[in-house]
């Protein structure tokens, strides 16, 4: 019997230490009093300012077309009450059965940005006022900032315009649950896209890319750290001794038989100096590379910079065209 005792003793003892560590890594969602959160995310702006903005949130004109998260896209819900520490939580969009979109609790590899789990446990939050952001892909906004690179796409609230500004949440002890609506989120980078094709009339019976693609100079130089959700970058005169690629395995071939490439850059004021763009194509199989400058441009956050390139033979020459152009396409939250 006082065996039998003693092993149930331990057992409520590793019982009691078990539920402690719980508590401990996530102290809101053992107490009865704190509301669950349901989050609803409207999607993201298709089109962002190509216009500085001010010191406060004004209304956007060209903030109009919103579009879905893809599919399996990550996002990292963050809810800071005053001066306390920031309360986050990982999300995936499903689009179950093929009805609406929706977000489904995860944990995130701030690593990798890989998922490690799907769960079902929503964000807890206690009583008071909350200021809500999210930020995507999920594993931008850890440690309390956010480092954001050339080459990397980063959707997040934009409180510069009021559109896409944080939300404002009130928790009541009444609540038993609270949805809440975020505001669409936008692109915190600029957007380079160049689609390639040739002239067939002109002689050009095939066109490819080389492996190092196509060639940006004179970025912006290291990368960017917003330490709030809800800051922009913006478009700056700075050091731009900086290049990078396209590679071949990052352009696709489209329907119409062109080429696209596209990219996110950091946002620059390259005014004072010329944007390079170099391309390593083969032309009827053979080796041929193209250069051409952009000249007075600034790259704004959210903004998209589109150029369409034909290459012809006049005169036993090859020569590539290029204009700059517009179009829509859905942006990507990885």
């Amino acid at each position: 019997m006082k065996a039998i005792y003693r092993t149930i003793v331990l057992l409520l003892i590793a019982m009691m230490t078990l539920s402690a560590c719980n508590k401990e890594e996530s102290p809101e969602a053992y107490n009865a009093e704190n509301v669950a959160i349901i989050p609803q995310l409207s999607g993201v702006y298709a089109v962002a300012p190509a216009a500085k903005a001010g010191t406060r949130a004004v209304d956007h004109p060209d903030l109009q077309t919103i579009i879905n998260l893809p599919e399996g896209t990550t996002l990292r819900l963050i809810a800071k009450k005053g001066s306390q520490a920031a309360i986050m939580q990982d999300y995936v969009v499903r689009t179950p059965d093929g009805g609406s979109q929706s977000l489904y609790p995860c944990k995130i590899n701030n690593t990798t940005g890989q998922i490690i789990s799907e769960s079902k446990d929503p964000m807890y939050l206690s009583e008071g006022v909350y200021k809500v952001n999210a930020v995507s892909p999920a594993h931008k906004y850890s440690n309390g900032q956010m480092v954001i690179n050339n080459g990397e796409s980063v959707l997040a609230n934009n409180d510069h315009w009021i559109q896409t500004a944080t939300t404002s949440l009130t928790i009541t002890k009444a609540d038993k649950s609270k949805v809440i609506l975020l505001n669409p989120l936008m692109q915190l980078t600029a957007r380079m896209t160049f689609d390639l094709s040739g002239d067939k009339e002109t002689g050009v019976s095939s066109i490819s890319v080389m492996q190092d693609g196509i060639e940006i100079d004179r970025i912006r130089e290291g990368s960017v750290t917003l330490t709030n959700v809800g800051d922009s970058i913006p478009a700056i005169m700075c050091a731009n001794y900086n290049r990078i690629f396209i590679k071949e395995s990052d352009i696709k071939k489209q329907e119409n038989g062109s080429l696209r490439g596209e990219i996110c850059l950091l946002p620059i004021d390259n005014r004072a100096t010329p944007m390079v763009v170099i391309l390593n194509l083969m032309v009827n199989g053979v080796p041929t590379q193209f250069t051409f400058s952009i000249v007075n441009k600034v790259l704004y956050a959210g903004y998209s910079y589109n150029y369409k390139i034909t290459v012809r033979i006049k005169d036993n020459i090859t020569v590539a065209n290029w204009q700059e152009t517009s179009w829509s396409t859905t942006v990507s939250g990885e």
